[in-house]
């Protein structure tokens, strides 16, 4: 397969609409288009690009896409956040639901900060909570240094088996840039959301649960951490 025949395949699949899910689970996207592409594992080689990596992601007109899942550093550290910060939601229970901005202070008291080869948490009560930059390698970075982002449009709920894709369009992106990373975290188009809070229902109801704390972006603002982005589909 060269990339003309990648795309001629993901131009098939487009056209097919909605397809069922081939994994009732998160990873049911990934699983369902690499099924319908016709390979084994998340990355392909093709002779005029080179290796690549396949990523899919849901979206819809309003979500935002979660590039990385990645708790901050000290081991533990979200724990102690959480019983500093957190707040009763409507229902009466104990959570801390925090979007933090490059730019500004939120309402917790929450911002991100460049500082020291580090991204920082910083917080009203100086708690030390921070990403190494080797993020940006570890969790950000692709395998290879190509990706193919192809987003699907959902119906159903996600990660059941009822659940159904539209893989709508697809982007050949390159050459993830550092500076770009911290533009958008100094802009506000990359967010860090904290999600942490207690089981509501079943047999560990009541029991502390941190749901992950997701680096976020705009559909429309991803390509822009690339040197090299373009639409194929």
């Amino acid at each position: 397969m060269n990339l003309d025949q990648l795309i001629k395949k993901l131009s098939e699949i487009k056209s097919e609409g909605f397809i069922k899910t081939h994994r009732a689970h998160d990873t049911g996207i990934g699983k369902t288009l690499e099924d319908l592409i016709g390979i084994q594992e998340n990355n392909l080689r093709l002779p005029d690009v080179g290796e690549l990596e396949l990523k899919s992601k849901r979206i819809n007109s309003q979500s935002m896409l979660t590039i990385a899942t990645k708790a901050p550093q000290p081991r533990g550290i979200n724990r102690i956040l959480f019983e500093k910060y957190k707040y009763k939601d409507i229902e009466g229970c104990y959570c801390l639901h925090s979007t933090v901005y490059g730019s500004r202070y939120n309402p917790q008291g929450f911002r991100i900060v460049f500082r020291n080869d580090k991204l920082e948490l910083q917080n009203r009560e100086n708690i030390e909570a921070y990403w190494p930059i080797t993020i940006f390698d570890d969790v950000l970075k692709s395998k290879s240094d190509k990706i193919v982002l192809v987003f699907a449009e959902t119906e159903g709920e996600k990660g059941r088996e009822d659940e159904k894709f539209h893989f709508t369009e697809a982007h050949l992106l390159s050459n993830l840039n550092i500076n770009k990373f911290k533009n958008a975290i100094e802009e506000d188009k990359l967010k860090i959301d904290i999600r942490i809070g207690f089981f509501k229902s079943g047999k560990i109801e009541g029991k502390y649960h941190d749901h992950g704390t997701g680096f976020r972006i705009n559909k429309r603002d991803i390509m822009y951490l690339y040197d090299n982005f373009k639409q194929i589909i």
